[in-house]
Parts: structure tokens; C-alpha cells; sequence
């Protein structure tokens, strides 16, 4: 993706959006960890989650954004995937060990979050970590799924700046050029979540369910084409 460079409505300064780098990760993960630390994975460590979001930079249907003031400076980031089925069948076939790896390192030295993680998570993550990957399914053919959404973060002094909007955006441009006809996205539910700013921006929520850590998250969707 060409850096794209929007106009702030509020001070006029330019944000620019532009595809995430390895050398961007760090930073991501940090602020990942601080803002949105409900679920297992921020509970892992930077490390793990830098190998996690790395895989929305290596396959082909990851993305990661990362939002930059006027003096490169970092003030928000958004990874998703335009086509989640395919995304997780990739991140499979080719990262699975890595991740498994690396989350067992995490584990390791985490006493508490391995208990949590036995309790909560164990069974279905051997299933699909160490269950038989699925063939192969040739470039040309893209199994139906959503685009989804999985992390939108802007630094908390520049919130209220359209930013957020300029992130979504962009994934949605970048879902609807590869054909996705609906976006998904989860966050907690009621006031600890982001759900009035989706509302505003023409999500709808269409679903409430509990985590696997009993949070009340809310699911939305929004329809592209």
C-alpha cells in the first residue's frame, strides 16, 4: 500500500497511513499490551505478540497499518485480515510451529497465565495448532469469509481526531479491493468498549457473547458491497 495522507478535521495536520514494518512491531505490541489487554495473548509478552502481529505482515491476507503524525511518529495501528478463514489456514500451514514455540516459551515463565490457559484454552488450541492442516487451496480460489478487524489502537492524547476513522478506512478499502462483502469486529461490550464509535462509523452490532475469560464482548458487522 502507497502511503495515504489525510487531513486531521481538527488541527489540519497531515496523518499519514501506511502498511506496518518489522521495525514497527515493537512499538505495536507495546501498545497493544497497554490499551487492549483483555484475552491470553497480551498476557504473553511482547515477544509472542510481536510474532503474532507478524503474521498479518507475511500472509497474504493479513494487514497491518500503523498511523504516523507529521513527524513519523507513531499514534495508532489497526491489524486484521481480509479474509479470515484464509488468514488462519495460512498462519497455520506456514507459522504454527513458531507461534507454538513461542507461546509455549511464554507459558514457561508465566505460571499463572499457564493455569488460566489449561483451564481456558488448552483443548481447542492443540486442536487447531497440532490437529492435520488442511491442503492446500490454490491462490486463485478464495474461500468465502469475512474481513475482520482484530485490533484498532490509537494513542489515548490523540483520540478524538479522526484517526481511528482514517485506519478503517483504509482496511475496509483494502477488504472491499479483495472482494470481501462483510467486516467483522469484536470489543467488550457497553462502556469498556469501543462499540458507540463503530455505531457512528455504520457498524451494527449483531451479536453479544461471553470470552473464553467471561468478558461480555460485542460483535458487529458491517456490510461492503
Amino acid at each position: 500500500m502507497s502511503r495515504i495522507t489525510s487531513k486531521n478535521p481538527g488541527t489540519g495536520s497531515p496523518v499519514v497511513i501506511r502498511d506496518a514494518t518489522e521495525q514497527d512491531l515493537s512499538r505495536m505490541a507495546s501498545d497493544m499490551i497497554r490499551y487492549l489487554p483483555d484475552g491470553l495473548f497480551p498476557h504473553l509478552g511482547n515477544h509472542f505478540v510481536r510474532r503474532w502481529m507478524k503474521t498479518f505482515l507475511t500472509e497474504r491476507f493479513g494487514i497491518a497499518l500503523v498511523a504516523v503524525s507529521d513527524d513519523e511518529q507513531p499514534i495508532g495501528f489497526l491489524i486484521g485480515s481480509t479474509n479470515q478463514v484464509r488468514h488462519i489456514a495460512d498462519v497455520l500451514a506456514n507459522q504454527k510451529w513458531g507461534l507454538l514455540l513461542s507461546g509455549l516459551a511464554a507459558l514457561s515463565i508465566r505460571p499463572r497465565v499457564l493455569l488460566h490457559f489449561l483451564g481456558t484454552r488448552a483443548r481447542p488450541y492443540a486442536r487447531r495448532l497440532l490437529g492435520r492442516t488442511a491442503s492446500p487451496v490454490s491462490s486463485d480460489r478464495v474461500i468465502p469469509s469475512p474481513a475482520v478487524i482484530t485490533s484498532l489502537v490509537v494513542l489515548p492524547d490523540r483520540r478524538g481526531e479522526g484517526i481511528g476513522v482514517f485506519l478503517m478506512d483504509a482496511f475496509l478499502k483494502r477488504a472491499t479491493a479483495d472482494h470481501a462483502r462483510l467486516a467483522e469486529l469484536a470489543t467488550a461490550a457497553g462502556a469498556k468498549g469501543a462499540g458507540k464509535f463503530y455505531e457512528k462509523h455504520g457498524w451494527t452490532c449483531v451479536e453479544q457473547r461471553f470470552s473464553k475469560d467471561g468478558m461480555a464482548t460485542s460483535i458487529y458487522h458491517r456490510y461492503l458491497q
